[in-house]
């Protein structure tokens, strides 16, 4: 699964460089018996770069409620990140580490981290006119799967839909979808989903009657299913 970034635009003061932020790894996903995972952010810019991190515990995850909790206090989020803010001048990198605080409970613990970069000034020079600055925050995921994760779908296909839900414990991820008409021929890529404990999602199909194909991955093991 691809990271998501968050891009923000701000019309300010031309600026010479601009961010270059970029980090190893987007998904951490953690056996319940495995707490800590770090990451590298690294600074491939020209400019110096204030790096702030933010936590949300994911509440409902994939479904209606969804929503975002940000506690200020690490233990009552469960989530703690060292350091939470660190400058990295140019080519510089700094390994930043996740330590889960509560123990792995029943179903997964799902939380999102938040990477933004802040440029710093350099030099003497003041910049003249006006340009869009874009700065490109990195959101991860972070997963901590229970003691006994029972990562599974329940399929049900009809001519023009795939409709897939998770009566488990454990998020899976479908990704690699294709279907072919009858020739095997014309194949059309579905885009990838991560269903999660109690979710579900609708595939829209191009064909009616052929076989549906994802690489599954359940955070144990990688396949390949037909629906």
């Amino acid at each position: 699964m691809k990271h998501i970034l968050l891009i923000f635009l701000f019309i300010g003061l031309a600026n010479s460089g601009h961010a270059q932020i970029t980090i190893d790894r987007n998904i951490i996903d953690l056996s319940a018996g495995a707490r800590r995972a770090d990451i590298n952010v690294s600074n491939t810019g020209k400019n110096t770069e204030t790096v702030d991190i933010s936590l949300f515990a994911i509440i409902d995850p994939g479904l209606d409620s969804e929503q975002r909790h940000s506690p200020e206090n690490p233990r009552e989020l469960g989530v703690l990140a060292t350091p939470r803010q660190f400058t990295l001048a140019p080519g510089q990198s700094r390994k930043v580490r996740i330590s889960f605080l509560k123990t792995a409970t029943v179903k997964d613990s799902i939380y999102r981290m938040r990477v933004t970069p802040r440029s710093e000034s350099s030099g003497n020079s003041k910049p003249v006119g006006t340009a869009v600055s874009i700065a490109i925050a990195y959101e991860l995921l972070l997963i901590l799967r229970p003691p006994k994760p029972d990562a599974r779908l329940l399929a049900h296909r009809d001519q023009k839909s795939l409709t897939v839900n998770n009566p488990g414990n454990s998020n899976v991820m479908l990704f690699d979808g294709k279907q072919c008409n009858k020739l095997g021929e014309a194949c059309q890529q579905l885009a990838g989903k991560r269903i999660y404990s109690g979710a579900g999602h609708v595939f829209a199909l191009p064909y009616p009657d052929t076989p549906v194909r994802f690489m599954l991955d359940d955070g144990s093991n990688t396949r390949g299913v037909e629906y």
